[in-house]
């Protein structure tokens, strides 16, 4: 009876969540606190420094309190409290499991605090801080405060450079780029960090020395360690400023004799390149190790491999090595030998290793590549739930993977899927299956490029060939796609990628479409999206991202941008040879019409860790596609809609919009009546940790589509410059995830705040929440952005 009233049941579930709140809340914080101690229950620093706060030095704090949910509540702690002293019992054991124990109040922490903060402060110049820590203790809990005052700071007055090493002096003065050719160094390498007026900041000598020990290893220096950069500062001349100068010492060595001399650092060059394929993962460190069948020797080049023939080809193992006989060493090109290596599919793991030695006064290294091979074929197959506005489904797929094909490393790749969705209570089901098929070269075929932007590029081409049958209750479609497209990235980072699609060709074919169905799309839907069609065309997209797995806990900001364009080849053509135009102006090809459109795309979004439990994500997001020529109308698969998991979460996907449409309670619409040619989204979560590997989140939404201009059907959704703002809709919620560390599951609730479907002020839907028509759910998998 409860759930024919959903009013009721939100109002029970919330008065439940107060109940457990209320009972989480009332275990005493010190419970677990034993006798003579005391709970660490605040910290705070107060400092009167503008360039260094909290976040900065939070991360010097030896001992932290008990972690609060949105910075709030210690809801840890209170579900540890929650358990009893019995162990033996499993519900005590769980509830100590997944909360956190009591943070007991350590007087030698503060100690080691203080003098942290202290040096902290020291390094960055502030010779004259002075740090202390005042400590209140009541109730058997400690609010610990630590107070530092940094004082009049030393800055630089005067720098110089000592030199002692001519020829790295000459190397130094030169301002120009390193003389080969093919790398693309940076460009912030050949710029000093130490001017005159800045913080004498001993973190920024250091990055110096890192700066102008890199810069020497580029240009040949493969001995060089920053240990032979050393500081002299005198701070006795003026009060709070420094003279500093750098001294750049030369090689010590000790001879056969035991005499101690300075020398010269010698410069190092490239002597012969030994390559070892199909190593054990034991052998990757001791080239001695490895047993051959056999050799292939190209000028200073030898391959090394096991079994009748290498495992990969010549050109593939010398294009993808940057590491050149007769050529200075450079650090960059090993970097760069690392990645491309690294990038091949057919190989798992490098190695390089240097064997030094002198001939002539010149100083050499014999360079051994060792490389381990991945598996070269592999079958995989996986299933998933699907959730679709509510409607139930199941999808598998099963993929074939070689990842060496004709011994170049070329990856073919072939895809099964099949889909079933329940819609209508099973009634009317959806069905989807269709195949994939795709090779992937690790080189850039492509005839105008110059051969050093294929070496500095890392590049691939992908073929690809895929089929897909689609059966709704509304009607069946086939989509046939081929393709070909490049993507590569600057000297291998994968910080940065771009994809070019130079050719992109799709199909779609509607054998049968339900007739009441197609009585009530618009004409202009029936005639371009629902009708047999060709889509040939380019596009161009590029992605920019600062994450990096190995330090997951810092900001992140991502950058997407992508531009397609289809149908101005056929068009052109159209026109070139006066094809004739059917009764609605339109060209076709073979019978078929084909679409005609410019489309783009931008999304940035950006990740802020205040620490280790908890961040702030935002992202700001839209799209731009305009029909022209020959056609009146986006095709269906390109067309925007709004809604969904990560999209604006208070409404379902495709549900939201264009503009103010809401259709009246006779008119019968379809998704297609949610579709639109622009598209804005601004999203913004709080992220924090619950307890064990739960996380939570409270969001806020807003966005909409809109279309280009009035069609039919879709009455109110034209976007306008004057009115556009009051069409936005806004949602806020609530979210849930488990996070496994190499995937996250993720459970959220919107409730709709501001409804442009609605007129007056009905459009505030935030005065009247409820889980009806006001409330969605989505699961996912993976964060919203």
């Amino acid at each position: 009876m409860i759930f024919k009233h959903p009013r009721y049941f939100s109002y029970i579930l919330i008065y439940a969540c107060i109940q457990l709140l209320y009972g989480m809340s009332s275990c005493s914080s010190v419970k677990y606190v034993p006798d003579n101690e005391y709970l660490l229950d605040k910290v705070h620093i107060q400092s009167n420094n503008s360039e260094y706060g909290v976040l900065e030095l939070r991360p010097y704090i030896r001992q932290l309190p008990n972690y609060k949910m949105f910075g709030l509540n210690k809801t840890q702690l209170q579900v540890y409290n929650l358990s009893g002293k019995n162990n033996n019992r499993w519900i005590n054991r769980f509830l100590k499991r997944i909360g956190e124990p009591p943070v007991i109040f350590d007087s030698l922490s503060v100690e080691k605090t203080t003098l942290e903060l202290k040096k902290f402060f020291l390094n960055k110049g502030y010779m004259d801080v002075e740090s202390s820590a005042i400590i209140e203790k009541n109730k058997k809990k400690a609010e610990v405060t630590y107070i530092i005052q940094p004082n009049r700071p030393y800055r630089i007055q005067n720098f110089e450079m000592e030199i002692e090493d001519a020829e790295i002096k000459a190397v130094l003065d030169s301002t120009n780029r390193t003389s080969d050719p093919l790398l693309n160094e940076n460009s912030s390498l050949r710029r000093p960090l130490i001017k005159q007026g800045l913080l004498f900041d001993r973190d920024l000598l250091d990055k110096e020395r890192e700066r102008l020990t890199t810069l020497l290893r580029n240009r040949g220096y493969y001995a060089f360690e920053k240990e032979f950069i050393s500081y002299e500062a005198d701070s006795s001349v003026t009060a709070h400023e420094v003279n500093l100068k750098l001294l750049l010492h030369l090689n010590p060595e000790i001879l056969p004799s035991g005499t101690y001399i300075e020398t010269p650092h010698r410069k190092y060059y490239f002597n012969k390149v030994y390559i070892y394929l199909d190593c054990e993962p034991l052998g990757m460190t001791n080239p001695e190790q490895y047993q051959a069948s056999d050799s292939i020797v190209f000028r200073n080049y030898t391959i090394y491999f096991r079994g009748k023939s290498p495992s990969l080809s010549q050109s593939v193992l010398l294009g993808n090595n940057f590491l050149v006989p007769g050529r200075a060493y450079s650090q960059l090109r090993e970097e760069m030998t690392y990645t491309a290596y690294g990038a091949l599919q057919s190989i798992d793991n490098i190695n390089i290793l240097y064997d030094e030695f002198m001939q002539n006064d010149t100083a050499f290294l014999d360079c051994h590549l060792l490389t381990m091979s991945t598996k070269k074929q592999s079958v995989s197959f996986s299933i998933e739930g699907t959730n679709t506005a509510g409607d139930f489904g199941i999808a598998t797929s099963s993929n074939y993977t070689h990842r060496n094909l004709f011994k170049k490393s070329e990856t073919f790749n072939l895809k099964l899927r099949g889909a079933y969705e329940a819609i209508d209570r099973f009634d009317n089901p959806y069905f989807e299956v269709g195949t994939e098929t795709s090779v992937s070269l690790p080189r850039f075929l492509f005839p105008f490029a110059s051969n050093d932007f294929k070496r500095r590029t890392r590049a691939s081409t992908e073929f690809s060939i895929s089929y897909n049958y689609q059966t709704r209750p509304e009607y069946d479609r086939t989509l046939f796609s081929s393709g070909l497209r490049y993507n590569w990235n600057k000297n291998g980072t994968a910080i940065s990628n771009h994809r070019f699609d130079l050719l992109d060709i799709n199909y779609v074919h509607i054998p049968y479409i339900d007739s009441t169905f197609e009585s009530i799309l618009p004409p202009s839907a029936r005639l371009f999206g629902y009708r047999d069609q060709f889509i040939v065309g380019m596009g161009y997209s590029f992605s920019h991202s600062t994450y990096d797995p190995s330090h997951k806990r810092q900001n992140i900001h991502t950058l997407r941008t992508n531009i397609e364009s289809a149908g101005n080849l056929l068009y052109g053509l159209s026109k070139l040879f006066d094809f004739e135009k059917d009764s609605r102006g339109v060209y076709r090809l073979f019978g078929t019409y084909y679409s005609q459109f410019i489309k783009g795309d931008i999304d940035y979004s950006k990740t802020i860790y205040l620490d280790k439990n908890n961040s702030i994500a935002w992202r700001i997001g839209g799209g731009v596609g305009v029909p022209y020529g020959n056609t009146k109308e986006l095709p269906f698969e390109r067309r925007y809609y709004s809604g969904g998991a990560n999209s604006v979460r208070a409404w379902s996907v495709r549900t939201l919009g264009p503009g103010s449409y809401h259709p009246s309670d006779s008119t019968i619409t379809s998704f297609y009546n949610y579709s639109g040619d622009i598209k804005l989204d601004l999203n913004m979560e709080y992220r924090t940790r619950f307890f064990w590997k739960l996380e939570t989140a409270v969001f806020i939404d807003a966005g909409n589509i809109w279309t280009i201009r009035e069609y039919e059907g879709q009455e109110g959704g034209m976007f306008r410059l004057n009115s556009f703002y009051k069409q936005i809709a806004i949602g806020y919620g609530l979210g849930f995830r488990l996070d496994y560390d190499f995937f996250l599951v993720r459970l959220d609730m919107g409730w709709k705040a501001y409804n442009p479907a609605l007129s007056g002020t009905d459009r505030w839907t935030f005065f009247h929440p409820n889980f009806t028509n006001n409330f969605a759910w989505h699961i996912a998998v993976g964060y919203p952005f």
